[in-house]
């Protein structure tokens, strides 16, 4: 576990062999190719495989031939011209068959909204032909808003006349009807009315009900030879299914290649380049690309440690159990390669306190087998996570005794005397109820609970920061920092002298106890700067003494707060641990399921959607309340997040 070691690998080879060397770089998904630097020789100005291959992905989109990586060795085109006059042939019989069908759907899409208005015009038993050839009188078809039609009575004088068809609750469909001299005005009138006109098509001689008939057959028709095309579309695509995906990607390939190859030396005949492998690959990818060509030779530089390039990347490498809380380390920001992987820390920090926060048998289990469920049927990071917090939310509901809030199946832990009793004298003179009937009753203990997790979690982090300090050789920051030896002291002595004085009434914060365990750790941390300059050997920054002063004491009182706040941050997972129970009390209420009151279907359907309510609602708040412990109180306090991440060349067709 930690973060996977790599190596500096390089290969070189004849010239007509790059592009294979690296196709199997891209196949084998574990080489980091570097830069070739200013011997690098132009390949080319310009990559004149991208814009085609933006072509074909949009043929692609439009043949509904998903882009999925396949073995493409059997496609013999090399050059783009080979690609371009691939993809015309393929466009000119795709162009051929969409160009009818657009055509087709069009005219079908016309002919079906001219036939759904003529249906407004049934009972018209005069000829369209003649209707639109009279000499002296202009007519218009159309239809304007219900609410209009009595304002034609202003008009009736107006020498043009409405002859209305169908009435509908919106709108009156009809014919106006008006003097070839007086055109313009009924025009106006009507569109002020919000006349909307229709014009009919010049094939439609007939009257209403035989045009009707006649679209009806059009339609038909229509509908008939757009499903044959539908069809010769849908053949074409399993036709070229197979064939076109390997093209594509070859294609992708050579895009890439051209964009990688840039980044390669070339001198003569000759190839080189290099890049990052993991350790354990490289022999594996040495073997492959020797393997293509006895004149190409690799060789492998262990990466030291102690002292990396600076562009080295990082890698996570964690086992089944904590590798998918990776996710949440990369959200924040990955370590970098001499760093300290904080994965484990944080998939069991991450686990305990959410399974303490919702601590629930039954829900535990649907949340293990949602997350199972979805991790066998999408790629959803959360997924796996899901199983991982099921397990340990049914471990927080047998402390507990909730089996989807019922707490009468399980004994919970306040109900075992023994163990209560040892929790009791624990927490000693804080007032903790000696026998609580409900976790309500308990209140005082879980918050107190809560509060030991907080302190605790918070030490780890710092003694983490101490170590690692130590490590990268700042012994002055791990001794003197706030989060360094200095401060573990004033802090583990603040939390034991106020518990002790508390809950033992132990008179521990004496003048001695305060002067040595408190005020001088903080005085150590006020003169951090030259006392590690003093350790360091390094000479000290130049400042004022008032400067010196202000920050110093700035920075002793946020750091004060922060202890405070970090502390008292962790009385959440007490408070969800409450608002869990009062959730779940709330559901029993409206299910009618206090007392010894009869189950009813009612019962049964109330106390299944208030648990999915329940488990939506506050799992999710749950989930964000522990990632933020996890960003806020944990992880600043020892992780720096400043590595690059290792990013293979691979051939990528969605990008």
């Amino acid at each position: 576990m930690g973060i996977e070691r790599m190596s500096m690998m390089s290969a070189e080879g004849p010239l007509d062999k790059l592009d294979d060397a690296l196709m199997a770089c891209c196949e084998s998904r574990q080489f980091q190719i570097s830069s070739g630097g200013s011997a690098m020789k132009s390949i080319g100005e310009q990559n004149p495989y991208s814009s085609i291959y933006a072509k074909v992905r949009a043929m692609a989109d439009n043949l509904k031939i998903s882009a999925e990586y396949c073995d493409f060795k059997y496609v013999s085109y090399e050059t783009s011209e080979d690609f371009e006059n691939y993809f015309e042939d393929i466009s000119r019989r795709y162009d051929e068959v969409n160009g009818r069908y657009s055509e087709v759907s069009r005219s079908l899409e016309e002919h079906k909204s001219t036939d759904a208005y003529l249906k407004h015009l049934h009972g018209m038993d005069v000829s369209f032909h003649e209707l639109f050839t009279m000499k002296y009188v202009k007519l218009r078809i159309g239809r304007f808003p219900s609410d209009n039609l009595h304002k034609l009575e202003y008009y009736k004088e107006k020498c043009f006349a409405f002859i209305p068809f169908e009435k509908s609750r919106d709108y009156v469909y009809g014919i106006y009807l008006v003097p070839v001299t007086r055109t313009e005005f009924a025009d106006e009138v009507m569109a002020s009315l919000g006349f909307e006109r229709t014009r009919l098509p010049d094939y439609l001689e007939e009257n209403a009900e035989d045009a009707d008939k006649k679209l009806s057959e059009m339609i038909s028709a229509e509908e008939k030879e757009k499903e044959r095309l539908e069809k010769e579309l849908a053949y074409l695509t399993d036709e070229l299914k197979g064939d076109f995906r390997a093209v594509m990607c070859k294609l992708k390939f050579k895009s890439d290649c051209c964009e990688l190859r840039k980044k390669a030396i070339i001198a003569g005949d000759s190839f080189s380049f290099s890049g990052y492998c993991p350790s354990r690959e490289c022999k594996s990818l040495e073997k492959t690309l020797e393997g293509l060509s006895p004149d190409i030779k690799c060789m492998e530089i262990p990466i030291d440690k102690k002292d990396p390039p600076a562009d080295v990347p990082t890698r996570l490498k964690n086992n089944f159990l904590t590798r998918p809380f990776e996710m949440f380390v990369k959200m924040y920001g990955l370590p970098s390669y001499t760093a300290f992987d904080p994965t484990p820390y944080v998939a069991w920090t991450y686990m305990i306190l959410f399974g303490i926060m919702f601590g629930d048998v039954g829900q535990g289990f649907l949340i293990f087998l949602l997350g199972l469920i979805l991790t066998k049927c999408t790629k959803n990071g959360l997924a796996p996570i899901m199983t991982r917090l099921g397990i340990f939310s049914m471990a927080g509901g047998c402390i507990y005794g909730s089996v989807f809030g019922i707490e009468t199946i399980i004994k919970p832990i306040y109900h075992r005397e023994n163990i209560w009793k040892s929790v009791c004298k624990m927490f000693g003179n804080l007032g903790v109820s000696e026998h609580p009937e409900s976790v309500f009753q308990a209140a005082t203990a879980v918050l107190l609970f809560s509060l030991m997790i907080g302190i605790i979690l918070i030490l780890i982090s710092m003694i983490f920061s101490m170590v690692l300090k130590f490590k990268a050789g700042k012994v002055g920051e791990a001794l003197f920092s706030v989060n360094g030896a200095a401060g573990i002291v004033f802090y583990v002595s603040l939390c034991a002298g106020a518990a002790g004085q508390l809950m033992y009434g132990v008179k521990m914060l004496t003048a001695p106890y305060v002067l040595l365990l408190i005020v001088l750790p903080m005085v150590l941390v006020f003169f951090k700067e030259p006392l590690c300059a003093l350790v360091s050997g390094k000479p000290v920054e130049k400042k004022t003494i008032g400067n010196f002063i202000i920050e110093n004491f700035i920075e002793i009182f946020e750091s004060v707060i922060s202890f405070l706040s970090n502390t008292m941050s962790y009385l959440r997972v007490g408070g969800f641990v409450l608002s869990h129970a009062g959730f779940m009390l709330v559901v029993s209420q409206l299910a009618g399921t206090a007392g010894d009151a009869p189950v009813t279907a009612k019962t049964v359907i109330v106390y299944i959607i208030g648990n999915l309510v329940v488990m939506g609602i506050e799992g999710l708040l749950v989930g964000i309340q522990v990632l933020r412990l996890e960003f806020y109180e944990i992880f600043s306090r020892f992780y720096e997040a400043d590595g690059k991440a290792f990013t293979p060349i691979v051939i990528d067709l969605d990008s």
